[in-house]
């Protein structure tokens, strides 16, 4: 068996044996209703997470979703685009960019190039694993990275852009035939916090470890939402009129930026996030 083959399989079996053993995972964030989506962007806010424990994970993410038939998610396949850190993965508490898959009908799939199926671009700025830098400071300053998932108009293939430079800068792109249900489009697009601890622990913080009702430049945030059809249309939704996915409310939340007076007129923004210290 190919080295990279081994280290999906063993990334799969650590998830796997991780859930027996009680892994917890909670999420906040929003997302589309099912429909027929053919890509999506966000500008999310890069935020360190201190006291990570090496059995924890946390991310941030634009992920785009097929499920296959069963709505209930148990064979669902994805493609994604983030922020995380990931100590198991990396052995650090870095932030990082990351790209990750997975094809629910085969159960195969891997985080960035760690198997194959996701392809870097030769003239890509930032390489999936990178650790990413100067990070956000909680009443200071502002940093950020936007992505988009879409179909290249060439090839027809998932491709990952940067956004961050007035341009679309390709990033890579998942192999043809690797993404099951995915590989024509996706059945819903989803922003996302989350976090995942052992029920002997206690969770990490999500975002800037502080809950969305501080806002401005304290709280971590999703942004620019957008989505595309077919024709590569780009819609840019209301959070309104999107669903809100939280889990544990009362550990991580989210919160619309209209809520706020000074960002009333925001309707395509929210804040997420919340400190460490969930308890299962």
């Amino acid at each position: 068996m190919a080295f990279k083959s081994i280290l999906v399989l063993l990334f799969w079996l650590c998830n796997i044996a991780a859930s027996l053993a009680g892994q917890i995972t909670h999420h906040a964030g929003y997302v589309t209703y099912n429909g027929d989506y053919y890509g999506g962007q966000a500008r999310t806010s890069a935020w360190g997470v201190p006291y990570m424990n090496p059995n924890s994970r946390y991310e941030v993410s634009l992920t785009l979703v097929s499920f296959n038939g069963r709505p209930d998610g148990s064979l669902k396949s994805f493609a994604r685009v983030g922020l995380h850190v990931f100590p198991w993965l990396y052995h650090d508490t870095k932030l990082r960019f990351f790209t990750s898959w997975r094809d629910g009908n085969s159960h195969t799939g891997c985080p960035n190039t760690n198997c194959p199926g996701f392809v870097v671009s030769n003239s890509s700025i930032i390489y999936p694993g990178q650790a990413v830098s100067p990070l956000s400071q909680y009443d200071g300053e502002d940093r950020y990275m936007t992505f988009s998932i879409r179909k290249d108009p060439a090839t027809q293939l998932w491709t990952v852009y940067r956004e961050d430079y007035n341009t679309s800068m390709k990033i890579g792109w998942w192999q043809k035939g690797i993404l099951g249900g995915l590989e024509d489009k996706a059945d819903a697009v989803q922003w996302i916090g989350f976090v995942s601890y052992l029920d002997s622990d206690t969770g990490p913080s999500m975002g800037s470890g502080h809950f969305p009702r501080e806002g401005w430049h304290k709280a971590a945030y999703m942004a620019d939402l957008k989505y595309f059809d077919q024709a590569g249309n780009v819609y840019i939704p209301s959070i309104y009129d999107l669903a809100m996915d939280v889990d544990r409310p009362d550990c991580y939340a989210v919160l619309p930026a209209a809520a706020f007076f000074r960002e009333i007129g925001d309707r395509n923004k929210f804040y997420y996030g919340g400190p460490r210290g969930c308890k299962n």
